[in-house]
């Protein structure tokens, strides 16, 4: 008899939550919910991960990370690049167009070749600033190898 009423409880209050969650006996203002969610998307700029099929890497050496995101609602481009003992990592903005923006990646090596380096690995973050939102444009990771 306990389950009974349980059940019949559990039942009501879920017949309940369905009459208000369909707009009845609402103030007649606000949308019904499966129109907020159809206009979410288009208010959302496309931040976070860059998608693999939309990253060209080749120009990167073997192992190097493939890791791109973006945020500032689509004006800044994160690029994980690769250093290790005495190397330092920098990203540069080569060219942006409709179709694509290009990153050097640049990995420079001391002058000095008789500097003692450690034999670890980094991987930075790096950013570069767009001048306009990223979207779907092509991101295109190149490298170079210098010396400071």
């Amino acid at each position: 008899m306990i389950a009974a009423a349980a059940l019949l409880t559990v039942t009501a209050c879920g017949e309940q939550a369905d009459t208000t969650d369909s707009g009845a006996g609402g103030n007649g203002d606000a949308p019904p919910a499966s129109q907020e969610l159809s206009r979410a998307p288009e208010e959302v700029p496309h931040d976070g991960p860059v998608p693999v099929g939309q990253i060209d890497s080749k120009a990167l050496p073997e192992g190097y990370p493939v890791d791109v995101s973006v945020s500032d609602k689509g004006h800044t481009l994160t690029v994980v690049a690769q250093e290790g003992g005495c190397t330092k990592a920098s990203a540069e903005l080569a060219e942006e167009t409709g179709e694509r923006v290009t990153v050097t990646l640049i990995e420079s090596n001391p002058a000095d070749k008789n500097v003692m380096c450690t034999m670890d690995m980094r991987y930075p973050p790096l950013t570069v600033e767009l001048d306009a939102p990223l979207g779907d444009r092509e991101v295109v990771l190149d490298h170079e190898q210098a010396t400071h």
